[in-house]
């Protein structure tokens, strides 16, 4: 099987039409998405203000209202564009794709429609032998977040994956958040990882993991047994295909 790895759309929505046009060309089985659909600019610049200024934040501001509007229309473009993939596609959502009840009642109302999307953010799917279960946003060691951005501590991302002890079958990890590594997290160069990422890697040992949120980042490593890919950001036209019988990676610009 083939899998087509995508992340971090920010409102790009020419690239998701771009990315599906060469879908039928890549012989792909099913899609994975890591997640940032909208912009979230206004939200995630209240968000940093109110952290840096020891605040709470306001969430009812005139550039946040306005955003919701926008977030609306991108969600909609964006299922829209998927839908001439050939091929399921399973999604989380990103950190900026906040608040959680807009980005779940958007994807939930597309895919009860014609969209190939299934959302596996805290859910699980199957596809052929293998089992998917993903979390979205930033998993992080501080307070849970799902207005401004998508923020998810750690406690809450081991209890979500025990959900691997139900199932049977190769298992795959999608993930916004990257793990701590040499390759896959680095951006502007620092790491943008987390550790806890890491301890599920160990915990669970899925024979793939994608990720995205580090935009500069396109490519692949090993973490424990388990084979890591960001794909790097779809708005800059960075895209991944990995083949799952022998876990090769192909890395790839529109």
């Amino acid at each position: 099987m083939r899998a087509l790895v995508f992340s971090d759309v920010h409102g790009e929505m020419d690239a998701v039409r771009e990315l599906m046009r060469v879908a039928d060309e890549c012989n792909c089985d099913l899609g994975l998405f890591c997640g940032d659909i909208v912009k979230g600019s206004a939200r995630g610049g209240e968000f940093m203000a109110a952290r840096a200024e020891d605040r709470d934040a306001d969430f009812c501001t005139p550039e946040i209202l306005e955003e919701r509007a926008e977030d609306y229309a991108l969600y909609a473009e964006f299922y829209g564009c998927l839908r001439p993939s050939p091929f399921p596609i399973y999604g989380v959502p990103g950190n900026m794709d906040a608040p959680e009840g807009r980005y779940l009642t958007c994807s939930l109302s597309e895919h009860g429609g014609d969209s190939p999307l299934e959302v596996v953010h805290r859910s699980l799917a199957r596809c052929g032998d293998y089992v998917i279960s993903g979390l979205g946003g930033q998993i992080t060691d501080v307070d849970r977040s799902e207005f401004l951005v998508l923020q998810y501590p750690s406690w809450e991302a081991l209890h979500h994956f025990r959900l691997f002890e139900f199932v049977v079958g190769p298992r795959i990890m999608v993930l916004h958040t990257p793990p701590i590594g040499e390759v896959v997290d680095l951006d502007n160069g620092g790491h943008k990882g987390c550790q806890v990422v890491n301890e599920l890697i160990h915990t669970w040992r899925p024979k793939l993991a994608v990720c995205g949120h580090a935009h500069d980042a396109q490519g692949h490593e090993m973490v424990a047994d388990t084979f890591v890919v960001n794909p790097g950001a779809l708005k800059s036209g960075n895209y991944a295909v990995v083949d799952l019988e022998n876990m090769e990676v192909e890395l790839l610009t529109l």
